[in-house]
């Protein structure tokens, strides 16, 4: 990478002009899905420090263009119930069923998981593309893979979009103990790893291990089989209530019933028998307490701390981040009450994250967004869809990931001969216009090539771009090149 980048980018009826080192290039690359020549002006004007710190703040739909929000506020998602949603499909199914039509029973719920899937990954698109704060959606995509909901599994199609807006994005930058206990709640998740069945008398420990062995502490962390056995006790009756049938329980129960939205925690099903979780005597309760006490041992345990530094570390660092890196998030996490955004204000320290930064290699989303971003800059794509099939073609279908662990971060994952064979062909077709927006004619953003042209070029592209005839060739070129699948 060149020592310096110089930016000449319109802006308006003023031209900026700003030079930005190599170092300070890279960061930007790590924290956005592609800067743009706006990326680059709103970092020249303000500085590394301040753009930084304004990344650290979550500031929701407040970053997005008029017409992006306009688009996001008109899809179904916005304004439906998830639970009504779901309702109505299981009453178009079993409506298609007394006809004596399996096909139309299929097709009807075909049609409802694929629309709620889709406009969730509109709407994600939409806000990864064009918001100014990228850190923050960036963030989604690592959070909800760190809490991978597999979406076709019951009621998750209909309840990701929820999901994902409820229980993922309002906490990627806040304390990680709210973000844990917002899954925990969630439908989708318990649904996904079987707590909804989870009962008294009736245990399943499938989601117990999981929140310890990849949402919490990690494998290797210490913890038992009688640990996790003695958190599912702690976690039954902790499920989902999707219907108008009332529940029926004790009298003596109903002070402890805790419901928000389709979540029920269900004291009648809760074993509260008195139980020993890492250590700590839990007495006997039928109330939701319990659950709350062992998602705050889980959020402030040390190897917790560990484990959430060192899978940032390697999102946004490096494949391999080194132990002194990780060591000092985690005691930035245990000092500020897993505080997410301090934790990564260690990490973009600039003399921490200069030192110790190595390429990686783009994961198909952070290929497909950041190809789109540095091809057309600003103006809003119109075919979603065909986003979508592109990062389905390379194999990170967002929210059809089967089990828990969520997708790779690392070059293994993804830099092989397939892989990159996909991504040549792709690339054609993402320089092609009128695939995106619909219209004939170039819509290549230059301004934004040339601010950029630090990011891509190598000395074996320019010999070769020499060569290409018309700019979308060209653009294809760059987009394809190894350079530009690092970051």
């Amino acid at each position: 990478m060149a020592s310096v980048l110089c930016l000449f980018a319109a802006c308006g009826v003023a031209r900026a002009r700003a030079t930005i080192s190599a170092a300070d290039l890279q960061l930007m690359q790590r924290i956005t899905f592609g800067p743009t020549t706006q990326t680059l002006q709103s970092f020249a004007q303000e500085g590394r420090s301040k753009w930084v710190e304004g990344q650290l703040h979550y500031v929701g739909d407040r970053c997005l263009p008029a017409d992006v929000q306009a688009r996001i506020d008109h899809l179904d998602i916005e304004h439906q119930n998830p639970i009504q949603i779901w309702q109505e499909r299981q009453a178009a199914l079993k409506a298609a069923r007394a006809d004596g039509s399996m096909e139309a029973a299929k097709a009807a719920r075909r049609q409802y998981d694929r629309q709620s899937l889709s406009q969730a990954f509109e709407r994600r698109t939409l806000r990864a593309l064009y918001c100014s704060n990228q850190l923050q959606e960036k963030l989604v995509w690592f959070w909800y893979n760190h809490f991978n909901v597999y979406g076709h599994k019951g009621i998750t199609a209909i309840f990701i979009p929820d999901y994902e807006e409820q229980a993922i994005r309002p906490h990627v930058l806040g304390k990680f103990q709210d973000l844990l206990m917002a899954t925990l709640m969630h439908p989708a998740m318990l649904q996904y790893l079987d707590n909804a069945r989870n009962a008294k008398g009736k245990p399943n420990e499938n989601y117990a291990r999981e929140i310890m062995e990849l949402h919490t502490m990690g494998a290797d962390s210490g913890y038992t089989q009688g640990d996790v056995q003695e958190l599912a006790r702690i976690l039954s009756g902790a499920g989902v209530h999707v219907n108008d049938k009332p529940i029926r329980a004790a009298a003596r129960f109903a002070p402890y019933f805790v419901e928000k939205g389709a979540f029920l925690f269900n004291p009648a099903r809760h074993d509260s028998g008195d139980k020993v979780f890492l250590g700590r005597p839990f007495k006997g309760s039928p109330g939701f307490g319990e659950i709350e006490r062992a998602v705050a041992i889980l959020a402030h345990q040390p190897a917790t701390a560990h484990a959430i530094s060192k899978e940032l570390a390697t999102y946004f660092l490096a494949d391999d981040p080194p132990k002194a890196v990780v060591d000092q998030m985690a005691q930035t996490y245990m000092r500020t009450d897993g505080e997410i955004a301090a934790v990564l204000r260690t990490l973009f320290d600039a003399k921490l994250f200069n030192a110790n930064v190595r390429p990686k290699f783009k994961d198909p989303a952070q290929y497909i967004y950041s190809s789109i971003r540095l091809l057309y800059g600003d103006r809003p794509v119109q075919n979603i869809p065909l986003v979508r099939r592109w990062i389905l073609s390379l194999s990170e279908d967002p929210y059809n990931y089967l089990t828990p662990e969520g997708y790779g971060m690392k070059r293994s994952d993804w830099a092989s001969a397939d892989q990159m064979t996909k991504r040549l062909n792709i690339a054609t077709q993402l320089a092609a216009a009128n695939r995106l927006f619909g219209t004939s004619g170039e819509a290549l953003d230059h301004a934004n090539l040339l601010a950029l042209k630090a990011s891509y070029t190598a000395p074996s592209l320019t010999p070769m771009l020499a060569q290409t005839h018309g700019e979308t060739q060209k653009a294809a070129l760059i987009i394809s090149s190894p350079r530009f699948m690092e970051y």
